[in-house]
C-alpha cells in the first residue's frame, strides 16, 4: 500500500498563498522536524481565507488566499483554531497511518465530520497545547497589505487530499497511488515582506506518476498575481465629478441616432423642415494622431452631433423635446454615416464649424463631399481678435468659457461652455503603492463611446452646442463692428468675412485636400547622399579630436556633453563660482567594433574616457545653467568662415609637430574672404590651428546635415503626412497675428533657403504628369504697406522706380555692390523677354547672395521693431554701434 500524500511545509516559513514574490518557489528538501517552541501567539487570520486540493489526471493543487484584516479579534482567533484544525488533522491523519498516533482511537471520518468551526475540538485538544504559531501582522487603514511571519510544525501526510471551503471540509479524490511533495519556499521570515493579499492564487501541477517521498525531483509551484485589490485609476476628483453631473443634464435633449431607420428619419427631417436652419456639426473621431498625422487619409469618424437654429434662434425640435442628434457610426455601422450623406453633400444647407479643415476631411474618408461651408468659428474669433494667446486661445474650450467671447449669445440658446475631455474621463494613475499618482490618463474613445455611453453622448454632443452658440455670438459682435475700406464704410466685418474669409477658408480646405506631389525617390536619394557626407564630416572630426584623447574616435558626435568635455573640460561655471566642468570624464557609448573587454563576452557598450584638449578656448555663448554653448552659432563662431569644399582637405596623416603656414600647406590654404574662428589662437595658431578650425567646421556640418535630413527630408517621406496617391497634405491656417498663412504637418512654407539648399530638396516637389508648377509671390507686400502708411519718400522712391526692393537697400548698404551695378556687371532686375532664358549678365540677388540677405534683414527690422542688440545677432556681430538702427 502506497503511503498517502504529504502536504509539507518548511518550519518558520509563511504560508504560500501569502507570499507576494517572487512568484516562482525552488525545490526544497523535505524539513526536518522544528525544534520546540514556546511562548508564541497563533497566526491570526479572517473566515475569508479558503484552502483547497483539487485532484484529477493532470494533479494540481491549488491554494487560494483571501484574506482581509477583520476588526473583531474575536474572528481572528475562530479562524486560527480553524487553520490549526485543518494542521493538525494531516498531523494526525498520517499518524494513524504509520500506527503511532498517541490519541484516542476513533474514526477519522467521524472526527472530520464534527463542526470544525466551533471554538473546541475535543479529539485534537491535547495536540493543540503542544503546537504554536506566531505572527506578526501590521494592520492597513485600507486592510490590503499584510505583514506577516509564522512558524509552524510541519504537516505529515493525510489518505487523501482534504478540501477546505467556505468553512466545510471535503475528502477529494484523486488517482490511487499518486504520492506528492509540496516544497514551500525557503523558511526564512517573511515579517518585513509587503503583501497584497486581495487575490493570489498558487498552482503545483504534478502528473499522475508516484514519486517517493524523498524524491528530490522539482516541481515548478507558480503563484499569479490576479485582479489587484485596489483600481488602476484613481477616483475622480471634486472638480470632474462636478462636471460629470452638469454635463450629464443635457442628455434628455439629446436624440440617439444608432441604425439604419432613425437615421433615415431624422436625415429626412435636415433636408426637408429644418433645410433652412443653421445646422452646428462636430465629429468624434478614432485611429488618428492629431498632432502628427493629416486628416487626409487618416481617422475614422465614430459619432457626429448636429445642433441647429433658425435666424430667430428657434432650435430645431426631433420630437418630445429632443433638441440635439447624436449619430452612433461606431456600432450602428457605415451606412448609419451615409444616410446623412444628403445632408452633408447639399450646398444650400449651411452648416457651421469649428475647425471646419479638420471635420471635412474625416467626413471625407467615408467617401462623403462635404460642402454647404457657412462659417468656421475659428476663423470667426481670429477675425474679432488677432492676438487671442491666452485662455485657451482659440479652442472651443478656452472660446466658449471666455464671457468676453460668449457674452452676446441670444437668451434663446441656454448658455454652456465645452468641457475639456481630460477633466470629464481623465484618471489619475495608481502607483503600485495604491498612492495616487501625477499622470492622467484617458481610455480609448472607442471604449468610452461604448462603456460610459452616456456621458460620452453628452460630452459629443455638447461640441455642436457649443458651436452653435459661439457663432452666434461671434456674429453678433462681427457685426457691430464697421468695415472701412479707403476710407469709404463697405458694411460691418460680418459682411467683410462673408465676401472674403468665407470662401477663402472653403479655398483652404480644398488646397489641402488636393496636397502636393513630392518625388519620393529623389528624396530618397538624397538622404542616402546627405547620411554618406554627414559620416564623412563624423570621422574628421573624431580623427583630428583623438589626436588629443585616444577615445575621442569613438564618440557620439552628436552628444552635447561630449563635445563640451573636449573643448571646454575645467571650465568654470559662469553662474555658479566654484563650480568647473572636470577635465575627464567617461562615457558609454555603442560598442561599434564589437570589442571585448578584458576576454569577455563581447558587449553592446563600451566605457570611454574623454579629457579636455584645449585650454582658454573663448566662448561668448552659454546655456542658461551657465555653461558653454556648444550649438551650431556658438561652434561657427570657433571655427570661423569655412568653405565647405575646404573642410574636408585636411591630411590627417603630417605630422603633429610642423607648424607652417598657409603658403607652404597647399592644402590648407583658404581663399582671402575666410578667416578663422576663435580656435585658431587658442590651438597655438600656424597648422594646428587651422586643423582645429576645419574639425570644428565638420562638426557644424554635422549639424547642418542633420537638420536637412531631420526636418526637411526625412519628414516628406512619412506616411503620416501623406495617403496613398504620394501627395503631401499640409494643414493650412489662418493663424498669425501679420494675416499671413501658416502651414503644419509639415510646414511647407519653412523649406531650406535656395542658397543653404545643398542637396536641392526644393526639386523634390514636382508638377503631376501634363502640369506645370507656377510661382507667385508679392513683391514686399509689407514694405509697400509700410510706405503707403509712412508716406516714406525713400521708399516710395524706391518702389517706384521698380526693381528689387531688397537687392536696391544692399546696393545702397556696400559701396562694391554699387560700383558693380554702375558697371553694368549686375542687374538689380531683369524680365525676360520672348525667346530670352538667361540674363546677360548675373542678377544682383544672385551675385551677392549673403549681402541681399542682411538687407533683406534690415528692412524687416525697421518695419517689425527688431532692436539694434537683435538686428547685430542676425547679422553675426560681436557687438554694434549705438544708435545705428
Amino acid at each position: 500500500m502506497a503511503a498517502p500524500a504529504p502536504l509539507l511545509r518548511c518550519p518558520g516559513s509563511a504560508p504560500p498563498w501569502l507570499s507576494s514574490s517572487p512568484f516562482f518557489f525552488r525545490r526544497r528538501r523535505r524539513p526536518s522536524p522544528p525544534p520546540a517552541l514556546s511562548g508564541c501567539r497563533r497566526q491570526d487570520y479572517s473566515h475569508s481565507s479558503d484552502m483547497g486540493v483539487r485532484g484529477s489526471s493532470a494533479f494540481k493543487l491549488r491554494l487560494y488566499a483571501n484574506l482581509n484584516v477583520q476588526n473583531s479579534a474575536q474572528e481572528w482567533v475562530e479562524e486560527s483554531r480553524r487553520l490549526f484544525y485543518l494542521r493538525t488533522v494531516n498531523n494526525v491523519t498520517n499518524n494513524i497511518y504509520k500506527g503511532t498516533t498517541p490519541l484516542r482511537a476513533g474514526n477519522l471520518q467521524n472526527e472530520l465530520s464534527e463542526d470544525h468551526r466551533g471554538l473546541n475540538y475535543p479529539s485534537l485538544h491535547n495536540l493543540r497545547e503542544h503546537v504554536s504559531s506566531k505572527s506578526i501582522v501590521n494592520r492597513h487603514d485600507n486592510a490590503e497589505l499584510v505583514k506577516h511571519s509564522m512558524v509552524n510544525q510541519p504537516a505529515r501526510s493525510v489518505s487523501a487530499p482534504i478540501n477546505v471551503v467556505d468553512n466545510s471540509v471535503k475528502q477529494l479524490s484523486m488517482p490511487s497511488g499518486s504520492k506528492v511533495e509540496i516544497p514551500w519556499r525557503d523558511c526564512s521570515s517573511a515579517e518585513d515582506l509587503p503583501l497584497d493579499i486581495s487575490n493570489t492564487e498558487a498552482t503545483l501541477e504534478l502528473d499522475d506518476k508516484a514519486h517517493d517521498v524523498d524524491d528530490e525531483k522539482e516541481h515548478k509551484l507558480i503563484t499569479k498575481k490576479v485582479v489587484p485589490s485596489f483600481s488602476t485609476k484613481a477616483s475622480l476628483s471634486k472638480e470632474s465629478a462636478n462636471a460629470r453631473k452638469a454635463l450629464a443634464g443635457i442628455y434628455d435633449k439629446v436624440l440617439v441616432v444608432d441604425n439604419i431607420e432613425s437615421a433615415r428619419s431624422t436625415a429626412q427631417l435636415l433636408t426637408t423642415k429644418y433645410k433652412s436652419f443653421i445646422h452646428a456639426c462636430d465629429t468624434e473621431v478614432a485611429n488618428i494622431v492629431v498632432k502628427e498625422e493629416t486628416p487626409v487619409g487618416h481617422g475614422e469618424v465614430i459619432c457626429f452631433s448636429i445642433y441647429s437654429s433658425n435666424s430667430n434662434t428657434q432650435v430645431a425640435d426631433f420630437g418630445n423635446g429632443k433638441t440635439c442628434i447624436w449619430v452612433d457610426v461606431l456600432d450602428g455601422g457605415r451606412d448609419v454615416l451615409m444616410e446623412f450623406a444628403p445632408f452633408f453633400e447639399d450646398p444650400s444647407i449651411k452648416k457651421v464649424w469649428h475647425n471646419y479643415s479638420f471635420d471635412s476631411h474625416v467626413i471625407e474618408n467615408h467617401g462623403i463631399k462635404v460642402d454647404g461651408f457657412h462659417a468656421d468659428t475659428m476663423h470667426l474669433a481670429r477675425l474679432w481678435d488677432s492676438s487671442r494667446r491666452t485662455d485657451g486661445g482659440y479652442s472651443l474650450e478656452g472660446l466658449t468659457n471666455d464671457h468676453r467671447v460668449m457674452d452676446a449669445v441670444p437668451k434663446d440658446l441656454p448658455y454652456a461652455g465645452k468641457t475639456s475631455m481630460k477633466t470629464i474621463f481623465g484618471r489619475k494613475k495608481v502607483r503600485k503603492d495604491g498612492s495616487e499618482g501625477k499622470i492622467i490618463s484617458i481610455e480609448p474613445v472607442e471604449k468610452l463611446q461604448r462603456e460610459d455611453r452616456e456621458l460620452w453622448i453628452c460630452y459629443s454632443s455638447l461640441d455642436s452646442m457649443s458651436t452653435l452658440r459661439l457663432y452666434e455670438s461671434l456674429k453678433s459682435k462681427l457685426e457691430t463692428k464697421e468695415w472701412i475700406f479707403d476710407g469709404c464704410p463697405r458694411g460691418t466685418m460680418y459682411d467683410f468675412y462673408e465676401e472674403y474669409w468665407r470662401p477663402f477658408g472653403a479655398l483652404l480646405v480644398k488646397m489641402e485636400t488636393e496636397g502636393m506631389l513630392v518625388d519620393r525617390a529623389y528624396l530618397s536619394e538624397i538622404e542616402k547622399a546627405a547620411v554618406a557626407e554627414r559620416e564623412v564630416a563624423a570621422d574628421k572630426f573624431r580623427k583630428w579630436a583623438s589626436k588629443y584623447c585616444p577615445d575621442a574616435k569613438y564618440m557620439n558626435v552628436n552628444s552635447d556633453t561630449q563635445i563640451r568635455q573636449l573643448l571646454f573640460g575645467g571650465i568654470e561655471n559662469r553662474h555658479k563660482s566654484g563650480e568647473t566642468w572636470p577635465l575627464s570624464k567617461t562615457f558609454k557609448v555603442p560598442n561599434e567594433e564589437s570589442v571585448a573587454a578584458d576576454g569577455n563576452k563581447t558587449s553592446k557598450y563600451r566605457t570611454i574616457k574623454l579629457c579636455s584638449i584645449v585650454e582658454d578656448l573663448k566662448i561668448d555663448m552659454f546655456t542658461p545653467s551657465g555653461w558653454p554653448s556648444v550649438s551650431g552659432d556658438a561652434l561657427r563662431s570657433l571655427a570661423g568662415k569655412i568653405p565647405t569644399e575646404h573642410i574636408y582637405t585636411i591630411d590627417d596623416n603630417q605630422g603633429d609637430d610642423e607648424d607652417t603656414g598657409g603658403s607652404e600647406d597647399p592644402e590648407l590654404d583658404i581663399d582671402e574672404n575666410s578667416s578663422y574662428g576663435t580656435s585658431y589662437e587658442a590651438f597655438g595658431g600656424g597648422k594646428k590651428g587651422k586643423e582645429a578650425c576645419h574639425a570644428i567646421a565638420a562638426l557644424c556640418e554635422i549639424c547642418s546635415i542633420d537638420s536637412l535630413i531631420s526636418n526637411f527630408i526625412l519628414p516628406l517621406q512619412g506616411d503620416h503626412i501623406s495617403c496613398t496617391e504620394g501627395r503631401i497634405h499640409c494643414s493650412l491656417n489662418i493663424n498669425t497675428e501679420t494675416g499671413r498663412l501658416s502651414a503644419r504637418t509639415p510646414n511647407l512654407q519653412n523649406q531650406p533657403a535656395l542658397e543653404k539648399d545643398r542637396y536641392k530638396i526644393r526639386q523634390a516637389f514636382v508638377a503631376a504628369p501634363g502640369n506645370s508648377l507656377i510661382v507667385a509671390d508679392y513683391g514686399q507686400l509689407e514694405l509697400r504697406i509700410l510706405a503707403h502708411l509712412t508716406n516714406c519718400k525713400s521708399m516710395l522712391d524706391a518702389f517706384k522706380a521698380g526693381g528689387d526692393f531688397h537687392s536696391r537697400t544692399a546696393m545702397n548698404m556696400y559701396q562694391h555692390i554699387r560700383d558693380a551695378v554702375h558697371e553694368k556687371k549686375v542687374l538689380l532686375e531683369w524680365h525676360p523677354q520672348p525667346g530670352q532664358e538667361k540674363s546677360p549678365v548675373p542678377l544682383l540677388k544672385d551675385a551677392f547672395g549673403a549681402e541681399r540677405r542682411k538687407a533683406k534683414m534690415l528692412n524687416f527690422s525697421i518695419a517689425y521693431g527688431k532692436t539694434a542688440v537683435g538686428l547685430s545677432r542676425d547679422w553675426k556681430f560681436q557687438s554694434y554701434a549705438p544708435g545705428f538702427c
